[in-house]
């Protein structure tokens, strides 16, 4: 391999199609041509005198060569992120950070939070993804995501989870025509499509109710609260749902279930990203505003502190 200094630009640009597999992925990411994005690492290998990427028919793999470089242009990243950490000052924490979090979380919890966000922080923007799927933050698909599961993989930084119970919910009207004791086959439930039976709501639902037919389902989730509101039926929301305005006219109802209904919400930042000043500042209030809405008896720190 050649001797020569390495230029970070062509790493950062190498680092992106690493990560995201793909010239087209890493090309729009970098807001670049695709063709400039080949050209530019094509006459990187050539510096370098290695292919570092084998083209296939649907992206790309690293090759031997790209597998030993790798490590260190994540490290060389990770240390230009801090590098610019360093150099910034509040007065400077600008830009947008993008949360991805699962539809229930994003809907109830993070629009509030935005609000939030903006009074502490007006110079930070917020874009909210909201997925059933988990976004890959290696490929910088997000900032900061909040997740049920906790992550694996040791670039994934987990600064804290959360454990609470899914409650209930039904409109006032629908919740004054029940009984004093409510089971769950007594209820008529709104719940996502057969596609989604892997999420918990449909696990459970399907588990303790034989021959389960919901009421209504929906692959969205502003139609399903609207459905609730409605009073057409019963949703399994987080804890503390009725605090949100979104979920106006719907209250917490007790229900015996056969198991307990609970839930995890994980903070996750890529380690590349653990530095940004305005990734930490919405990472910090994001902890606070959750701990605020379950109480610290509901929060666990993670590997991030």
């Amino acid at each position: 391999m050649n001797t020569k200094a390495l230029n970070w630009q062509d790493l950062r640009l190498f680092l992106a199609v690493a990560e995201s597999g793909s010239f087209s992925s890493a090309a729009r990411e970098l807001s670049l041509g695709q063709p400039t994005l080949s050209r530019r690492i094509a006459e990187f290998e050539e510096s370098l005198d290695q292919t570092l990427f084998t083209r296939l028919s649907h992206g790309c793999e690293l090759t031997a060569a790209g597998q030993k470089l790798l490590p260190a242009a994540q490290q060389m990243a990770m240390w230009s992120a801090e590098a610019m950490a360093q150099i910034q000052t509040p007065t400077t924490i600008t830009g947008c950070v993008r949360v991805t979090a699962p539809p229930g979380i994003a809907f109830v919890f993070l629009a509030p939070f935005a609000a939030e966000l903006k009074a502490q922080y007006p110079e930070i923007q917020l874009e909210v993804n909201s997925e059933i799927g988990t976004l890959n933050l290696a490929r910088g698909e997000a900032d900061i995501s909040l997740r049920t599961l906790k992550p694996a993989h040791d670039d994934l930084i987990c600064y804290a989870s959360y454990a609470g119970e899914m409650k209930v919910y039904m409109s006032q009207a629908k919740a004054d025509s029940l009984g004093a004791v409510v089971n769950i086959q007594d209820l008529d439930w709104i719940c996502w499509p057969d596609e989604y039976d892997h999420l918990p709501q449909n696990q459970i639902l399907r588990r303790s109710l034989p021959d389960f037919i919901p009421a209504f389902t929906s692959n969205d989730y502003n139609v399903q609260i609207a459905a609730c509101q409605s009073g057409l039926g019963a949703l399994a929301l987080p804890e503390c749902s009725e605090k949100s305005a979104g979920t106006h006219g719907l209250v917490p109802i007790e229900v015996n279930f056969a198991e307990a209904v609970t839930g995890e919400l994980h903070v996750v930042v890529h380690k590349r990203q653990q530095h940004m000043p305005r990734v930490v500042k919405v990472r910090e209030l994001l902890e606070r505003y959750f701990t605020d809405i379950w109480g610290e008896s509901a929060m666990t720190h993670s590997n991030g502190l």
